[in-house]
């Protein structure tokens, strides 16, 4: 075989064009990796210029190196932190307010005070005399804040079958009202009363010494509340017929009275003037208002012409003295009412200072 000039000069044509075309691509990766180096370097000196060495690390540097955001650790502690509040448009700061509330706590000192009241015995008469109404308003013009009664009709068809006690409580505004059961008629029932603006913590009412014919008569006893200390009040309506059974009835009482701690008063119709022996036992057991604290003559009966007085409020015990008494000059039965004023002790108060709100709180505890 032989060579011709021609098929060499073809070959290396050939030669060329491969040449060429392999070139390019060469290029091109040199042209990649170059880049990539730059990019690398300008990034590297980024980081340098925004964290130069040496400075501390931050929560949000730590971020940037981890590529992720992550929720900042909260401390906690035992006190509350407390949040400014907005009154009437300004904000008030937080510590600025719990300076306030420190300042507004309630202060209270426990005290033992005083109270007064005002106490009316009435023989009413069952009613007969001057009609319910009009012994109501002698009761309501009185201001007493306790009423004891003496002939007190209960549910008697002859008086209009009333439980007396119970209707003058009701007008009265809602007091409170005990009825001690000393006869028992057909149509009825007949005894004493005891009326009280406070509470009525017991009731009982005891049978006194008797004789004969006589009329039954009794002690009726109840113990009322008045602003937390318990006070007895004795209502009673003594034989009108023998004062033999009148010292046994006085001297029953007396004995009755010395058994009882509590503060204490006895009113009502003794039949029997000052020195007469019924009122000198009682007298020696308990102090009689009127010659303490009143004014005036202090006559009772017969109400249209007041010639004696045997009507009377007596009292006793501890923390209890008499401050004023009198006889009212109302009519509306055959006896006028006697009525005393009294201060009684050992009513426990207490003496607080801070904001209202805040006691409201404290005696919620």
């Amino acid at each position: 075989m032989s060579f011709t000039i021609p098929d060499v000069a073809e070959h290396g044509k050939r030669g060329a064009r491969a040449s060429r075309r392999q070139g390019p691509a060469v290029s091109s990766l040199d042209v990649v990796v170059t880049l990539v180096a730059v990019v690398v370097v300008l990034a590297g000196l980024s980081v340098s210029l925004i964290f130069p060495p040496g400075a501390p690390d931050t929560p949000d540097a730590s971020i940037a190196r981890e590529g992720k955001r992550t929720t900042p650790a909260v401390v906690a502690t035992d006190v509350p932190v407390p949040e400014a509040t907005e009154t009437g448009g300004v904000v008030v700061p937080p510590l600025a307010m719990e300076a306030e509330r420190q300042s507004a706590q309630l202060v209270c000192q426990a005290l033992i005070g005083t109270h007064e009241f005002t106490a009316l015995s009435y023989n009413i008469k069952s009613g007969r005399a001057g009609g319910l109404e009009r012994l109501l308003g002698v009761m309501q013009r009185s201001t007493a804040d306790v009423i004891l009664l003496q002939e007190v009709d209960n549910k008697r068809r002859s008086t209009g079958s009333v439980d007396q006690a119970a209707w003058f409580a009701g007008r009265l505004g809602g007091w409170h009202s005990a009825f001690g059961r000393n006869v028992t008629f057909g149509d009825g029932l007949y005894g004493t009363a005891v009326v009280s603006k406070y509470p009525i913590v017991s009731s009982v009412n005891t049978p006194l010494p008797n004789s004969g014919k006589a009329q039954p008569r009794g002690l009726l006893h109840v113990v009322i509340d008045v602003e937390g200390v318990e006070v007895s009040i004795y209502s009673t309506h003594l034989d009108n017929t023998s004062n033999n059974i009148r010292t046994a009835q006085a001297s029953r009482i007396s004995s009755m009275l010395a058994a009882d701690p509590r503060p204490k008063i006895l009113g009502g119709d003794m039949n029997a003037w000052p020195g007469a022996g019924p009122a000198r036992i009682l007298t020696s057991r308990l102090t009689d208002s009127f010659v303490v604290a009143g004014r005036g003559g202090g006559a009772t009966h017969p109400a249209n012409r007041p010639r004696g007085r045997i009507d009377y409020l007596l009292y006793g015990g501890p923390e209890l003295k008499a401050l004023s008494a009198d006889v009212l000059p109302d009519g509306g039965s055959d006896h006028l009412a006697v009525r005393a004023r009294y201060e009684l002790g050992g009513i426990k108060t207490e003496k607080c200072s801070g904001d209202g709100k805040a006691k409201g709180e404290a005696k919620s505890d």
